[in-house]
């Protein structure tokens, strides 16, 4: 190999890792708000409805910026989007801590959602600039499995803050560790590669009006609703469900959602090997397969009898979910031409994030009309995981022939 390939070789590691670093602070900053919830909906007295409003309206403006930031990094590069998308959604955790009132939460958690709405496509771009096609599904999954990380990670060190200092210092210090991130990023974070160079000499991005009218990207926005239905539902009400209603303690809890999230970490990293090498063409098989196993497990759970099975049904049902949504993200990398990547990713990312305003405040509307019981709530998931195994059986891609590339959507028709 020689020296130019090596340095390329190494900055894309880097890249990927300071994206990893990235995706778990990311997690930290997102994730706290369930668990500080708990403390806050009794200072402020809050009903279940207001809670989900508050968690909703982070995902507002989260899923406006989605198709935004793709565009801008797709036309300004990756690392100006991540740095401003880091700065800004530092700054709006570190004000959450200073909320005063409902209304004071709500419009610093859209204001949040705007900050961080623009990271998740510009990683996806920055992967497409650093890496070769036939490795961008493993790259991915790596990006997908620090997100599992974070959330291994989130709710306990939360729970821990939250309980140690107060929930307004823990978005203090979870802010200041976000800067220090962006400082990092300034320095380190430089996603030009050889990959990167060859995305610039493309002649022309395609047009917005083309790209929706791939019925592959609908298709992926439509069963990542679906499956992050599950996604947030679950991250934003879990860890009150476990403290109501199966009565653990906030550290407990935090260290037992860290099980399913575990799984879903080690399967994440197993499907981006699989998409590379045994899969090609086959992806609609993983998203399939994967929400069966979501359906059965979320039901399952719903009906557990112990506070032990509500973790092993709700770890199975990750594993499958893990599955369906690397698949699903992993997608637009492959299939996509690279100039369109972030565009693309960010109306999928829509999708998924058009799923986070709904799914809070739907549940805890569901809650509160049900007079604390979640049965229903847990329904709206189960239905939700439909979506993907439905629209997932229609998909159809060309699969590699040889050492060929996989058939992409062309930017000149």
């Amino acid at each position: 190999m020689n020296t130019a390939a090596t340095v390329n070789s190494k900055n894309k590691y880097l890249v990927l890792g300071l994206l990893c670093l990235g995706w778990i602070i990311n997690y930290f900053d997102k994730v706290a708000i369930n668990v500080a919830v708990i403390p806050i909906s009794q200072e402020f007295g809050l009903s279940e409805t207001q809670v989900g409003l508050i968690l909703s309206s982070f995902f507002l403006s989260y899923a406006i910026m989605q198709p935004i930031g793709g565009t801008l990094a797709d036309k300004f590069g990756s690392r100006k989007v991540i740095i401003i998308s880091v700065v800004g959604w530092s700054l709006f955790t570190i004000l959450t801590g200073t909320a005063w009132s409902f209304l004071s939460l709500i419009i610093i958690r859209f204001l949040f959602g705007i900050g961080e709405g623009s990271y998740p496509s510009a990683s996806s771009v920055a992967v497409a600039e650093s890496f070769p096609q036939h490795e961008r599904a493993r790259a991915k999954s790596i990006l997908t499995s620090a997100t599992t990380i974070g959330g291994v990670l989130a709710t306990l060190v939360a729970a821990s803050l939250s309980k140690s200092f107060g929930w307004q210092s823990m978005f203090v210090i979870l802010g200041i560790v976000g800067l220090i991130l962006a400082l990092l990023y300034a320095k380190f974070l430089h996603p030009t590669g050889s990959q990167a160079a060859a995305a610039k000499r493309t002649v022309a991005k395609l047009p917005l009006r083309k790209l929706l009218k791939i019925s592959m990207l609908w298709k992926l926005m439509a069963i990542y609703f679906g499956i992050s239905m599950v996604t947030w539902g679950m991250m934003s009400w879990m860890p009150t469900y476990m403290v109501k209603v199966r009565h653990l303690d906030m550290v407990s809890m935090g260290a037992l959602a860290s099980i399913p999230a575990i799984l879903s970490f080690v399967t994440v990293l197993l499907t981006g090997w699989l998409l590379d090498k045994r899969m090609v063409g086959r992806e609609r098989l993983l998203i399939v397969i994967g929400s069966f196993i979501g359906i059965i497990s979320l039901y399952l759970m719903s009906k557990a009898p112990t506070v032990t099975l509500v973790v092993a049904y709700q770890a199975l049902a990750n594993v499958g979910l893990a599955a369906a949504v690397t698949t699903t993200l992993t997608m637009p990398l492959k299939y996509i031409d690279p100039s369109s990547v972030g565009a693309a990713s960010g109306l999928i990312y829509l999708g998924g994030q058009t799923a986070g305003v709904i799914a809070p405040t739907a549940m805890g509307f569901m809650i509160q009309q049900f007079n604390g019981s979640y049965d229903a709530a847990f329904w709206l998931l189960i239905i939700a995981v439909f979506i993907p195994f439905v629209v997932g059986m229609t998909l159809r891609t060309t699969a590699q022939v040889g050492n060929e590339p996989p058939a992409k959507v062309s930017t000149s028709n």
